[in-house]
């Protein structure tokens, strides 16, 4: 076996190989590049495979390869374009451009008008600038290979100033340039099956992501779904106590006036006037009484449904404001005795913060008025980054285990000893929560009590 047929049999195995393994990739991913590709080695393939029977005439080439040559680099050309992601427009006309430049290659070499050298170097002509496509997708894709492409596609190019500086017969050019067609397939099946690994990788790590998000999504919607109905539970449970204690307390002074008001009748069929006046100042009470009641529930109610409009507060100004208004108020007008110590800025809706300090000092000086002197305290501290609020009294206070039920509405730890619904400090627990701080309250059994809530620092 002669030297050439060991390089045409060489090359047709090489090329072949190379047209099944991008028929491979393209049957296994669907990329248009690799089919390209593959038809491009096949015909390449054939080409050495029948050498003995495609040898060149003279100084021209055998018309049969000259057709499967420039076939082949015309598909070549195409699979690149697909192969470096060119616009589709912009890679609708390179093939039609290296269509019509094949057509002309083939037209010439018909015609004899250029030799085996010209048809070589038109074929150089398609590499180096499938080189330059190479460069511009390296430019706009880094790290993806086309470096390695470019160079791979430069060999052609090289092969051939070879062969012009004489380095290289012309008779065995066909048999040199297997080299870089080769590697230039290689480098273009390798640099592509890394991109799809990569593009697999990153669909993976997509994919992975949205489904993490997706169960987060779905632990965030089952926890607020328990939370919505542990908070529809307390509601329901709320509302049947808030029915059992509108229901008493309301009934108990309705029926009062009711009763009186027949005993005020009587009393007037009597002409009895002086009672008539003592009765009616008896409903008198029991109306704003239950008045009192209607209007605590209204503000409860109202908590949750107004909107905070959040304001930087002086609680030093604000708590001297309230404590002049619940002087006011009073039917003696006298001073109260409630110190104020420094108090923080903060954010806070006034409106709210108003009823919060109206209830806690109005408990305060209530609990505390049979005390020697009564003494109430205002002020405030720092405790793990949060401002923290009080209003202290020494007043009856409470035993510590029913510290958590005062908050509930309608609960009263004091019976009928000091006036009241028990609705009071179920505001002010709301109203704190809204702001999202917290209340709690620390006491003893005629030791005072205290009462700590947090609110936002203004910075």
């Amino acid at each position: 076996m002669q030297t050439n047929e060991v390089y045409a049999l060489a090359g047709a195995l090489t090329t072949g190989m190379l047209a099944v393994l991008h028929f491979v990739v393209w049957r296994r991913q669907r990329e248009p590049w690799s089919a390209c590709f593959a038809i491009s080695y096949l015909l390449i393939c054939v080409i050495y495979a029948f050498d003995r029977h495609l040898q060149p005439a003279g100084d021209q080439a055998h018309s049969q390869a000259r057709v499967g040559a420039l076939l082949a680099v015309l598909l070549f050309t195409v699979g690149f374009v697909r192969y470096v992601n060119v616009p589709e427009l912009a890679a609708r006309r390179i093939t039609l451009l290296a269509s019509a430049v094949t057509l002309a290659l083939l037209a010439v070499a018909w015609l004899g008008w250029v030799g085996r050298l010209g048809m070589f170097t038109g074929f150089a002509g398609f590499l180096a600038f499938q080189g330059l496509l190479a460069l511009w997708a390296a430019r706009r894709e880094p790290g993806h290979g086309h470096g390695l492409v470019f160079l791979a596609m430069m060999l052609y190019p090289g092969v051939l100033v070879a062969a012009w500086m004489g380095l290289i017969e012309v008779s065995s050019l066909r048999y040199a340039v297997i080299v870089p067609v080769v590697v230039s397939g290689t480098t273009v099946l390798t640099t592509g099956l890394l991109r799809a690994q990569r593009r697999a990788a990153q669909e993976l790590l997509r994919r992975q992501q949205a489904e993490a998000a997706l169960q987060s999504l779905n632990e965030t919607l089952e926890q607020r779904v328990a939370q919505r109905t542990a908070e529809l539970r307390e509601m329901v449970a709320g509302l049947e106590s808030f029915n059992r204690s509108v229901s008493h307390d309301l009934r108990g002074p309705l029926g009062g006036i009711a009763g009186v008001s027949r005993l005020a009748s009587e009393a007037l069929g009597r002409h009895d006037l002086a009672t008539v006046e003592r009765l009616l100042s008896v409903i008198t009470s029991q109306a704003d009484s239950s008045g009192q009641l209607v209007n605590d529930l209204l503000a409860l109610a109202r908590v949750n449904d107004a909107q905070l409009a959040l304001q930087p507060i002086d609680l030093h100004t604000f708590v001297q404001d309230t404590l002049e208004q619940i002087r006011l108020a009073q039917p003696d007008g006298r001073p109260l005795p409630v110190n104020v110590g420094p108090l923080p800025t903060v954010e806070a809706d006034p409106g709210l913060l108003r009823q919060v300090y109206v209830n806690l000092l109005g408990n305060a000086l209530k609990f505390s008025r049979e005390a020697q002197p009564p003494q109430v305290e205002v002020g405030a501290f720092v405790q793990e980054g949060e401002q923290v609020c009080f209003v202290r009294d020494n007043g009856v206070g409470f035993d510590a285990a029913e510290a958590e039920r005062l908050f509930q509405p309608f609960h009263r730890l004091h019976g009928q000893r000091f006036p009241g619904h028990g609705v009071g400090l179920s505001i002010v627990k709301r109203i704190v929560e809204r702001h999202g701080g917290r209340l709690w309250a620390q006491a003893g059994r005629q030791q005072g009590a205290t009462f700590f809530f947090s609110l936002p620092s203004h910075h």
